[in-house]
């Protein structure tokens, strides 16, 4: 019985503090709203989930990060393919896509968190140089798994997968998946950015996947953290 009062107390004593405004600090609220440019917490893939439920945050969190966007109108087409939710991507902060994409905004928000926290600190660390352009084969594309046709639909058909072949940097140099994957000097680079950057996405697949993977990343948003 005292057990049962003790928590009756601590539940009322919670309501009671909660009612009065007081809030735990934001790393360590799964409910407060994802801040892009601070540190990840034991939240991330939650409050990312999140953003896939409520549009307007998702487009402020990326705006709020620097990513540079145009805001896309939902697109339904036959098969189950097109997109809800998403953007044209330009930029991420210093960085600009080699062209634009439309992607999910939940994805580019993985984006602009792998560029921050990941990729940037690692050119810096590897490179001595900061990235300027992502050079990349494009996200959105009508398509099954593999173009067969007995697979499931790729997540590419739902503008929720990008597929980067790899980095331009501030000096001049290029890193590319293809040639960088085995290559002294670039692979210590490239296998950081997947074991590093894994949390960030739904899937992060790469060269070791298998042979259809070997000239990129297939970066996705919705998933379960697959990498390999």
């Amino acid at each position: 019985m005292r057990p049962f009062l003790l928590l009756i107390l601590l539940l009322a004593l919670a309501a009671l503090v909660w009612t009065r405004g007081w809030r735990p600090p934001d790393r360590y609220n799964p409910w407060a709203p994802l801040d892009l440019k601070a540190e990840p917490d034991m939240f991330l893939r939650f409050k990312l989930a999140r953003l896939g439920d409520d549009p307007a945050q998702c487009r402020a969190a990326i705006k709020d990060a620097g990513a540079v966007f145009t805001p896309v109108a939902d697109r339904e087409e036959p098969n189950g393919c097109g997109w809800t939710d998403a953007v044209r991507l330009s930029a991420i902060g210093p960085a600009r896509l080699a062209s634009p994409v439309t992607l999910t905004c939940p994805l580019a928000a993985s984006l602009v968190l792998f560029h921050r926290h990941v990729l940037e600190p690692a050119a810096e660390s590897s490179f001595g140089t900061p990235v300027r352009v992502v050079d990349h084969v494009g996200s959105y594309a009508c398509r099954n798994v593999y173009h067969r046709d007995q697979a499931p639909l790729s997540r590419h058909a739902q503008a929720d997968a990008i597929d980067v072949t790899g980095w331009r940097l501030a000096d001049g140099r290029r890193v590319t998946v293809a040639k960088g994957w085995s290559a002294p000097g670039e692979a210590g680079f490239l296998h950081a950015l997947q074991a590093d950057g894994c949390r960030y996405f739904g899937a992060f697949l790469g060269p070791d996947y298998n042979a259809a993977h070997r000239t990129h990343f297939h970066l996705q948003g919705r998933g379960f953290g697959f990498c390999r």
